[in-house]
This record gives structure tokens, sequence and C-alpha cells, in this order.
């Protein structure tokens, strides 16, 4: 239950609804019109931009926040779109363009999704469908308290891991080496997302 007149800050358990928009675009993006999201402010459990414009608001107030790519979503890395053989991933023949799935390697999971398919082999996109665009969210907070030292403790385990909440990967930088050489046998197992 929201505590009155408690306002956002760090170490403080927040609850939202909101949709996201590309700015420019009057429709929600599809799968973000009606989402819904807790966590405790202060340890990047949520998109830079989210978390930021939050700060001193309270429960029962509705806001609009742009975000900036850096601050959302991220660059759009055209290294991210790469060809896939079909050979050795169990499932791949019924794969769809725009179906998402998660491919588990030595470096961990990768969201991907299909962009073309092809008769052995699947162009894939591991960019966010937002990367590059500037978005907005228009989100109404539905609880503001105090957060428990169990969930702090829980939110520090996130932070420590570079998790944001979001089911993406943001932590790799520009600089990183992107390559994607190698066959696809190199992917341990490729399961759809949910």
């Amino acid at each position: 239950m929201s505590e009155a007149g408690l306002a956002i800050a760090a170490d403080v358990h927040v609850t939202i609804n909101y949709a996201i928009f590309e700015i420019g675009v009057k429709e929600p993006t599809p799968g973000a019109e009606k989402l819904s999201d807790s966590f405790v402010c202060g340890y990047g459990q949520a998109l830079p931009a989210l978390e930021q414009g939050l700060i001193g608001h309270r429960s029962g107030e509705h806001l609009s926040l742009e975000a900036e790519p850096d601050d959302a979503f991220g660059a759009y890395e055209a290294d991210g779109v790469f060809e896939l053989d079909k050979e050795g991933l169990e499932g791949s023949d019924t794969l769809v363009v725009g179906e998402e799935f998660m491919a588990s390697g030595p470096q961990g999971d990768i969201l991907m999704r299909v962009v073309e398919v092809k008769p052995d082999s699947l162009v894939v996109d591991t960019n966010h469908p937002l990367a590059g665009k500037r978005i907005r969210f228009e989100i109404d907070v539905v609880e503001v308290r105090a957060a428990t030292e169990e969930e702090i403790e829980e939110a520090q385990e996130d932070m420590d891991s570079d998790a944001c909440g979001c089911g993406h990967d943001h932590s790799h930088d520009a600089s990183a080496d992107h390559s994607h050489e190698g066959s696809a046998s190199e992917l341990v197992s490729l399961r759809r997302s949910k």
C-alpha cells in the first residue's frame, strides 16, 4: 500500500503502469501498450530515463517522459544483424519473420529477432526493436512505499549483475567486439521468447 506523500527516491519501492511510444508515432509500440513494473529506485532496475524521470513523483500521478536512445534502449548497432546457419539449431525451421527467440551460448543468453528466413539460414537482429529511437513513456504511478531490506538486497544483487529488468542486455559498449563469425553450432540452445 502506498505511503501517503512519499516521493520517489533511492530505496523507495515503485509500482507503475506505462506504455511506450516511439516519438512521432501516435500508437504505442506493439507489445508495449500495457506494461507494469515494480522496482526499487536507485539500483538500475529500470531504464535510466524512466528511473530518473520518476524521482520526486508520488503515487497517483500521471507523467510523460521522453528519452534519447542512450537513456532508453541504446544505439542501433548494424553489426547486431547477422546470418545464422539453421544447421544445428533445433527448431529453427519453424521460426518466422518477426519472431523472437533466445540463443544460449558461451557468452550468455542473447535475444534475437528473425528478420529474414532463407532456405539454409536465418537473418537475425539482436538490437532491441526500439534501439536508436527516441521514445516517450506515458506512466501512471500506482504505488510508492519504502522498500524492505530484502527488496534492497535483491536490487543490489541485480545492480551487481548489470540487470535492468527489461530483458535485454544494455551493458555492452560500442567498442566491444560484436563479431558474429563462426558457426551457429557455437550456440548451445535456442528457445522461443515469451
